[in-house]
């Protein structure tokens, strides 16, 4: 009923849902906050009332207590990610979904009943819970979609990941809003039960990688079986679970901290690790309103907030059917330095509406819708899967995992430190921060990253494992599967060497 066999519109159905369903939690979850902000207060403070508090909490109480609640969702998505390495490559990518989507569920019953009962402290092990299964789901589902997906459509179906996490974000942010259940914390929270149901629901049925079949567990019959409900009944269906064979290796089943240390010993693997990161430019979408309302009301802040995510989820949606057609290096590098430019935009008219007129404020508006679209265009979605295209099949989830962790904890800590900075130094806080970083970022990518559209894995980690004097810039993506099995064979050593 599910399996889509090949055809594109059902490819992209399926896993369109399966990716909305599966990032609801994170994208929505955490944006409902930042729009039902005074919500959440009032439900805070009116507890401890109800327990004895006359007063309720001071702000400085419940100011702590609120970053408690946010932040520690860092610290359980990091345990989620930690955990996808063995999960995935133990007991497969579908499995891992299935276990995330369950604890997901549970994430959010639990949450919900931190309503009724008036227990801030349960939503705040509820987020536990849920960010431990969005650290899971998300390396789960990259692999998911990418080993699942024929290789002239895996940027499109990988782009459907952060697609649908913005898509969530801009629902989480408009349900927040006192208009809609901004002030029915119940109804806001609650509602993430459906898609929970869903997700489990959808993922059930599903089979298992054909990669994760082949290499993994060894079992050509049903990674065929795989191939074709995913791909459809193909003749050339040998020739690609061959050209699947050429990712395996003797280090499938390798111990983890040997695979770990292989890792930054073995240079292709460390140089994909080192692009993973680079690419994953900080975005600063939690921080839109805070940010504009230095210049406007909090009403047209939060507005501008909205249209800002939204126009992140357009060219989102643009750059899905852009990606497989310009290639994931022109993208990046392009929209990086467009990124750039928007926030030193956003410096510049912020400076002039302080100096010479008030009415340059509204150049910061633009500068951030700006920064939002060249964000979802390219460098939020591209970002989230690139690292999956540059390691073969062994290393893929630890070092996706590894990437994940590490922005994950880079995120956390400039997370932390932009506002305070910001009210410290105003927007000139932004050049050490954002700007610097963007830049070496850039020029490290011009001169490091491959082009990976319409190239199997195994090409790419093999033009990795050269000579880092490769002209990465001139790789060009084959178009046929008869060029893609005529790959450069003088170089196996990106699998196989010992330790």
């Amino acid at each position: 009923m599910l399996d889509p066999k090949g055809n594109a519109v059902k490819i992209i159905l399926l896993f369109g849902s399966l990716s909305c369903l599966t990032n609801f939690q994170e994208g929505y979850s955490n944006s409902y906050p930042n729009t039902a902000y005074l919500s959440f207060k009032d439900y805070i403070n009116q507890s401890y009332i109800d327990r004895g508090n006359a007063e309720g909490l001071r702000e400085w109480q419940f100011t702590w207590l609120w970053s408690g609640i946010l932040n520690v969702w860092f610290l359980g998505y990091l345990f989620g990610t930690f955990m996808t390495p063995f999960l995935t490559d133990n007991y497969g990518r579908k499995m891992s979904l299935l276990i995330a989507n369950i604890v997901s569920l549970i994430g959010t019953l639990v949450a919900t009943s931190s309503i009724f009962l008036r227990w801030p402290e349960l939503l705040f092990f509820s987020r536990i819970f849920a960010s431990s299964s969005c650290g899971l789901s998300f390396g789960s589902l990259i692999l998911f979609l990418q080993e699942t997906t024929p290789t002239k459509q895996r940027g499109l179906t990988s782009f459907l990941s952060e697609v649908a996490f913005i898509a969530t974000n801009v629902l989480g942010m408009g349900f927040g809003m006192d208009v809609i259940l901004g002030k029915h914390l119940d109804g806001l929270i609650g509602i993430g039960a459906i898609p929970g149901v869903l997700a489990i629901l959808v993922t059930l049925p599903l089979k298992e990688t054909p990669k994760f079949l082949l290499i993994n567990k060894n079992n050509r019959h049903l990674a065929m079986e795989s191939l074709i409900y995913y791909r459809g009944e193909r003749e050339d269906n040998e020739k690609v679970l061959e050209e699947m064979l050429k990712e395996s290796d003797d280090k499938v089943g390798m111990p983890l901290p040997r695979a770990l240390k292989e890792v930054f010993a073995r240079r292709h693997l460390r140089k994909a690790f080192i692009i993973g990161i680079v690419v994953g430019i900080w975005p600063i979408i939690y921080l839109s309103t805070d940010l504009l309302e230095a210049h406007f009301s909090s009403e047209v802040a939060q507005f501008s907030s909205f249209g800002f995510i939204f126009a992140n989820f357009l060219a989102s949606l643009c750059g899905m059917f852009a990606v497989d057609r310009f290639g994931r290096r022109p993208m990046i590098i392009l929209f990086g330095v467009l990124n750039t430019l928007s926030l030193s935009g956003y410096i510049l008219f912020d400076r002039l509406s302080a100096f010479v007129d008030h009415g340059f404020s509204y150049g910061c508006i633009v500068s951030l819708v700006a920064y939002g679209i060249t964000y979802g265009a390219a460098l939020g979605p591209i970002a989230f899967f690139i690292t999956s295209e540059l390691t073969p099949q062994r290393f893929r989830s630890l070092v996706q995992s590894m990437v994940f962790a590490f922005n994950t904890a880079n995120n956390f800590i400039v997370g932390f430190v932009t506002l305070p900075a910001y009210k410290q130094f105003d927007v000139w806080s932004f050049i050490p921060l954002f700007i610097v970083p963007s830049v070496l970022c850039i020029v490290y990518l011009v001169r490091n990253m491959p082009e990976t559209k319409g190239r199997e894995i195994h090409q790419i980690v093999e033009h990795l494992a050269r000579t880092s004097s490769l002209d990465y810039s001139k790789i060009r993506p084959n178009r046929s599967f008869a060029g893609s099995i005529t790959a450069v064979e003088d170089d196996k050593s990106y699998g196989t060497t010992k330790l």
